[in-house]
């Protein structure tokens, strides 16, 4: 297979954000904590984003099937004689709800360990003795996230004021891509120029000259599309409307959105280079103003191939072309997710959520027996389950993680091969640009893992 894209970045410092240090992350959010000899951080979009909140109840396939990747792939490398065969990998994984935000916020755990801070939800006293802490945060070696490029540049920002190194499975805005701006990020998935010249080179594949646009409101959309817009103009390509989805936009903007593509009726061709929920709240508009001539739709990978996006609006979305970024399925981890249920899962606090979610049913004890979850129920193909196309940059953002940490701790620590205090002290910068940077290695997957800069 061909080289997986392991971008960096570099940023400037932004004052601004100490004074978001001095704010606690919102207190009783869930977390996946596992113990290890060294840890690693998540950021995933587990929900997605609230109407007037950071977080709805409804859960978002692609960030929790992105979760528990992170787990399978620590699970392989903790059970890999080869691989750091005396050092177990830990992760503090938290929910972003998919909100730039609310991620920065949660982002402040994995600064707790070095400025040796608790908050009070932390201490216990069940028989009324002296407050004792439930748990310790350890300092995190990396962090693999955010997804959407709108989280990943305000977390790296945060990230670079303590030095921890960042690999993103998911981040495509070209923006990442300067290395005086953003110092410790790097990624798995290569940037949105090439996305666009995918999508202008299927505009002038169909030969259409006279086009209409559509772009999310952050850095994912307006660099995604500036660049389709600058390489459609080199080609001759003209734009009758451009649209932005504003990051509070509700069912009324999207109507207005069409309504106002509808203005050019030559322009039947509509790009979108837009987040999952912003091409669905188009697609929903569309249906419910019944256009008489429908639109032809190109969207990038934020619509990609999730066939969840569409249900109940296949008329308006027929003969769409979405893109995809090249990966291969990885089997293994669909036998993981198979042999999953509510009962085995339970480091996940959101997969009994999910399980409900995804066959419809109820885990309730007191559920009614036409709606309660059968216990043969397994995630598979036969039931819907569909491995999510960046699962494969996932694994391979943490075995970047625990190749480098390998490297690392042979230089210093020698024949000692448990994790050392020089190791533990070792300067995040330093490993990212010493370790992670020089990473190369072939996976056990059926996938071949490797990196280079670009």
């Amino acid at each position: 297979m061909q080289s997986k894209w392991l971008q960096t970045v570099s940023g400037p410092p932004l004052p601004l954000l100490l004074v978001l240090l001095l704010v606690p992350p919102a207190l009783g959010q869930h977390s996946v904590l596992l113990d290890g000899d060294l840890v690693l951080g998540g950021l995933f979009p587990v929900h997605e984003k609230g109407d007037g909140t950071p977080c709805s109840a409804k859960l978002y396939n692609r960030g929790l099937q992105r979760l528990e990747a992170m787990l399978f792939a620590v699970d392989r490398i903790n059970s890999d004689r080869r691989l750091l065969p005396h050092t177990t990998i830990g992760v503090n994984i938290l929910d972003t709800c998919s909100t730039d935000t609310y991620a920065l916020n949660q982002s402040l755990a994995f600064i707790k360990a070095p400025l040796d801070v608790m908050d009070t939800v932390a201490f216990e006293c069940a028989d009324r003795s002296t407050p004792r802490p439930k748990y310790r945060f350890k300092s995190v070696s990396g962090v693999v996230g955010g997804s959407y490029s709108t989280i990943s540049i305000n977390v790296a920002n945060l990230f670079r004021l303590f030095r921890i190194p960042q690999i993103s499975p998911a981040s495509t805005a070209q923006a990442l891509s300067d290395k005086t701006r953003y110092e410790f990020f790097a990624r798995t998935v290569p940037p949105d120029t090439f996305q666009a010249t995918a999508l202008v080179d299927m505009v002038q594949l169909f030969n259409w000259s006279y086009v209409s646009t559509i772009a999310s409101d952050g850095y994912y959309g307006h660099s995604g599309m500036d660049a389709f817009h600058r390489q459609a103009a080199e080609r001759n390509i003209c734009i009758a409307v451009a649209e932005k989805v504003p990051r509070d936009a509700t069912a009324k903007t999207f109507e207005n959105i069409i309504m106002n593509l509808q203005k050019k009726p030559m322009a039947r061709g509509v790009i979108l280079f837009v987040r999952a929920e912003d091409a669905r709240g188009v697609l929903e508009a569309a249906k419910r103003l019944r256009l008489r001539e429908p639109f032809h739709w190109i969207a990038s990978d934020g619509w990609g191939k999730q066939e969840s996006l569409v249900q109940g609006v296949e008329e308006v979305a027929e003969g769409a072309i979405t893109v995809e970024l090249t990966s291969r399925r990885v089997a293994a981890f669909d036998r993981y997710m198979a042999e999953l249920t509510p009962d085995t899962n339970r480091r996940n606090p959101w997969f009994r959520d999910y399980w409900q979610a995804f066959f419809g049913c109820s885990l309730a004890p007191d559920a009614a027996e036409d709606t309660a979850c059968d216990p043969a129920l397994r995630l598979r193909p036969e039931t819907g389950f569909v491995q999510e196309s960046k699962v494969q940059f996932v694994i391979d953002a943490v075995y970047a993680f625990a190749h480098a940490l390998e490297t690392l701790q042979l230089n210093v620590c020698g024949v000692n091969l448990a994790v050392c205090q020089e190791m533990r002290k070792y300067d995040g910068g330093d490993f990212y640009k010493k370790y992670i940077l020089n990473v190369s290695f072939t996976g056990k997957l059926l996938v071949t893992l490797s990196y280079y800069m670009m």
